[in-house]
């Protein structure tokens, strides 16, 4: 029997506990229906989902790799991730773990079609996820504008009085402390425990610990400045420190700072997961190296020939030209209007005949319809003057039943996520495949996640399956592609793409 775990999330404060057990008891329903065993659930509360800084959610990815369960059964797709990038990436991590993500409500099948028709409810979740961050954002900027406490914790220092806020006698003064000694060369760590000996704690009775004094340090609010978006309001937060003290201060922060080695530079191979070897079917997969001559470079390479466990003919090649060969090539495709109509009324087709096959819309319609239809002939009765015991119980009993196909209707459409329209769809593929340009990396990793299915690749032939081509791959030799290729840099006057490296 497949076995899978729950997870479960919601945003804010304003929810509660109802929420968690509503996405539950959906799941559950889910897996019953389906016959999966849940072994388990993950549930963070209040936690946004537009970044995957969530504790319960990070247990569950670690926990896939231990390969105890097949799936992860989520109320919607929102509740995983609202940001494609992070959810790209974490399912990538359970699919290597042999775990799938399911939907509840949407009803997602296990199709090509389907991997459009989920890529695009994501891309809408983030939308509206991003449409509403506008709205607070507009908001807030009124709130900023009049000066007025936007909400959150109240900082150390200050109070709240009639939505403005206000110096507390008290902190400021230790705040002030806390500035000087720094500027004088106090460390963090003496500067909190002398504190700690004294008894100062904030409004929560907490100490101030090394990492609040850092963070202290280093908020501009205590020189009268908040800054969102990008701008500078001075009429929120009173300055409790001067402008000479804040900048001898972030000197000293700078002159302590370590230095840290650089970071592992992350670079994006568009085509990793999908690109196969034709020689010997392993993926290929991107690599980098450095040169003394040439510096950095970046490539793709056969992953059972990097690792000498087979033997193979494939040579690597060039990251930036490999890519730009299946960007061009699929774009000969996508380009026109009309293809991306086709697509489009493609899975419109495929979601509408998927909506009516797994919803009983209609029949609670028929049957409330029903129910209405013999209400009014008891009211025809009731104003002839047939009124018995039996009429009134029975009219009662109707209107019930109305009340609740009224119910299960509206749940019924809820199962189905989602009535989603035909310009719905044609406008987030035209948003999707910008006019004009490929060149963009987000537009390259939107054609690929979308629309290619496989790609296989020996050095020779390009072969590439899309999802909407019902499993009829586009083959074409490289001398073909190269001329397509040509003409396309010549048109936008670029350099011509690399040659495979040897």
């Amino acid at each position: 029997m497949k076995t899978a775990v729950v997870y479960a999330r919601y945003s804010s404060d304003s929810q509660s506990e109802q929420s968690i057990e509503g996405q539950l008891r959906v799941c559950q329903e889910y897996a019953k229906n389906n016959q999966i065993l849940i072994v388990d659930t993950y549930i963070d509360r209040a936690m946004t989902g537009t970044n995957d800084l969530r504790p319960d959610f990070q247990r569950m990815i670690r926990d896939s790799s231990k390969r105890q369960w097949n799936y992860v059964i989520v109320y919607k797709l929102d509740r995983f991730s609202r940001n494609k990038y992070e959810t790209t990436i974490h399912k990538h991590t359970l699919h290597n773990n042999g775990v799938k993500v399911l939907s509840a409500m949407e009803n997602i099948p296990d199709t090509p079609e389907g991997i459009i028709l989920e890529s695009l409810l994501e891309g809408m979740n983030q939308y509206y996820s991003a449409e509403l961050s506008q709205k607070v954002h507009r908001g807030l900027n009124e709130s900023y504008l009049k000066g007025q406490f936007t909400g959150g914790a109240t900082l150390y220092g200050y109070d709240i009085v009639n939505k403005k806020i206000v110096i507390n006698p008290t902190e400021s003064e230790i705040v002030k402390e806390i500035f000087a000694k720094y500027a004088l060369g106090y460390t963090g760590v003496s500067i909190a425990n002398d504190l700690k000996s004294r008894g100062v704690r904030t409004k929560e009775g907490k100490y101030l610990n090394v990492a609040r004094i850092y963070k202290l340090i280093k908020n501009p609010k205590f020189i009268g400045q908040t800054i969102h978006n990008g701008k500078v309001y001075t009429n929120i937060y009173p300055a409790i420190i001067d402008e000479q003290t804040w900048q001898k201060v972030q000197d000293v922060r700078n002159t302590n700072k370590h230095s840290h080695g650089r970071k592992k530079e992350v670079y994006n191979f568009i085509l990793s997961g999908k690109l196969v070897c034709g020689h010997c079917h392993h993926l290929i997969v991107g690599e980098s190296g450095t040169s003394e001559t040439t510096g950095k470079h970046y490539y793709y390479n056969c992953l059972s020939r990097r690792r000498k466990k087979a033997v193979c003919n494939f040579h690597a090649v060039k990251k930036q030209w490999l890519e730009d060969l299946v960007i061009q090539t699929t774009w000969q495709l996508l380009k026109d209007k009309n293809q991306l109509d086709e697509i489009a009324n493609m899975i419109y087709h495929k979601h509408q005949n998927l909506k009516d096959k797994l919803s009983n819309v209609k029949a609670l319609e028929i049957r409330k319809s029903s129910a209405e239809k013999a209400v009014k002939n008891l009211i025809t009765a009731l104003e002839q003057g047939i009124i018995t015991e039996q009429t009134k119980t029975r009219l009662q009993e109707l209107e019930k039943e109305i009340m609740q196909y009224n119910f299960e209707i509206e749940q019924e459409k809820q199962r189905t996520y989602t009535y989603l329209t035909l310009d719905m769809i044609k406008n987030y593929l035209y948003n999707v495949i910008p006019n004009d340009s490929v060149h963009t990396i987000s537009a390259r990793k939107h054609i690929v996640k979308l629309f290619i299915r496989e790609i296989i690749f020996d050095n020779q032939t390009l072969t590439i399956t899309y999802n909407f081509t019902d499993n009829n791959p586009s083959k074409q030799p490289l001398d073909e592609i190269n001329e397509v290729i040509t003409i396309s840099n010549s048109s936008n006057n670029q350099e011509p793409l690399a040659p495979i490296l040897t």
